[in-house]
This record gives C-alpha cells, structure tokens and sequence, in this order.
C-alpha cells in the first residue's frame, strides 16, 4: 500500500508523526524503509528480548547499520530488555541469562549513541530495575513500552529515573482494570501514550494504528477527571 496514502486515510489531519520499531531481523528492514519514505514516521531499532537467542556479531552490525541508514530518523534504541513471560521459555535460567547478556550489550550501545531507550520487561522487575540502575544513568530517557507492570515497579522507575515516561497502551481502552489503575496513580506528566499497533487493540476497532492516539487521550482524561 503506498504510505502516504495509508497515513492520510488512517492518521487524519491532526497526525504529526510516529515511531515504527523495528525489534527483530525480520521487521528491521521494513522500519527503515518505512521512516525513509515518509517524513513524518520515525524508527527506533533494537532486539526484542525474544529475539536474544539470535544476537550474535552479524545481527549487532545489521542493527549499527540500520541505524547509520536512518540517519536522525532514528529516534531511540528498542524495543529490547526482558521477558520472562513464556511459560516454558520463561523459567529456563539458560534464556534468562542469555536475554541479561543481550540486555546489557544493547544498553551499553544505546547509551553510546546517545539514543533515549524503549524499554519491554514481562514479569522480569527485578533483573530490570537491576540492570538498569548499573548501566542507565539518572538523567537517561527512558520509554517504558506498553508497561504492564506492577505499581512498585512503576514507582521505582518513575522515582529513580526523573526522564522515564510509562508507556500507557490502547489496551488501558478496554475492560483492563490493571492498565487503568496504572493509568490513575502514574502522574500525567510521566505518561507516554501509545498504540503499540497493530498489537495491542483500542475499543471498538478492529485494527490499532497511531491516529487512536486521540481515543486513548480521551480515556485518560475521562479517568483522571480532565477536561478533554
């Protein structure tokens, strides 16, 4: 489909840009494609913590030159981080381990470059909040991606890092008591609000895309008592 097109049907009039991610060595390609054809897409690039049992010499490379391809396009390094969450993956101490190692590399790279980090972490608090108080100065930005949380974790990170901002999905649209309490105790102002399309869904549509953004607005306004 021609982007423009797909943008202008999709995004509306009020659209004013977005990041694709490209997380794994399928999708990287298509990421870079995607913010060179179009001025108002952005990218971020990383390996998703499924992904970790891949990294390896030739796919770090595949990520610095996509990086060097998209110029300022690229806007953050990720998604990348842990995920626990498998549930016969997730146990192994062999894949946990393996995800910190790829966890640790890209942070290091990251934080070279300059890059603000998109962070996943599922049912992995504890080796996150560990990795990231080693690695990630105070100051860093961080984007907590589609967080799902606990609220301690959240807390944590909103407390020891002043620039991280809790990624609040489209999700928080549905019947989802966990994503709207989120919603209730995370301060407005530390809020990044998120689609994570086409993944995650936003009431009553069939497909999420960026331009929803102004429902999922809507809904954060109604639960904090704002007026929209």
């Amino acid at each position: 489909a021609d982007v423009e097109q797909v943008v202008s049907e999709l995004f509306g009039q009020g659209f004013e840009g977005c990041v694709t991610q490209g997380c794994d060595e399928e999708s990287f390609d298509h990421a870079v494609k995607l913010a060179g054809h179009h001025a108002q897409i952005y990218t971020s690039i990383g390996c998703h913590p499924k992904a970790a049992w891949f990294y390896n010499a030739k796919y770090e490379a595949k990520m610095l030159a996509c990086m060097q391809a998209c110029g300022k396009k690229m806007v953050a390094w990720g998604e990348f981080g842990l995920d626990y969450s498998h549930p016969g993956f997730g146990p192994d101490a062999g894949n946990r381990r393996r995800q910190r190692e790829v966890f640790a590399r890209q942070l290091k790279l990251a934080i070279k470059h300059g890059l603000p980090l998109v962070i996943h972490s599922r049912e992995a608090e504890a080796d996150t909040l560990r990795m990231l108080r080693h690695f990630v100065p105070a100051n860093w930005k961080v984007h907590m991606h589609s967080f799902r949380g606990s609220l301690d974790f959240m807390q944590a990170l909103l407390r020891e890092w002043q620039q991280t901002y809790i990624g609040m999905p489209g999700i928080l649209t549905m019947a989802d008591g966990h994503a709207q309490e989120l919603v209730r105790q995370c301060p407005l102002e530390r809020m990044l609000l998120e689609t994570d399309a086409p993944y995650l869904p936003v009431q009553g549509h069939w497909l999420s895309h960026p331009g929803l953004i102004p429902e999922v607005t809507e809904k954060v306004a109604l639960m904090k008592g704002l007026d929209r």
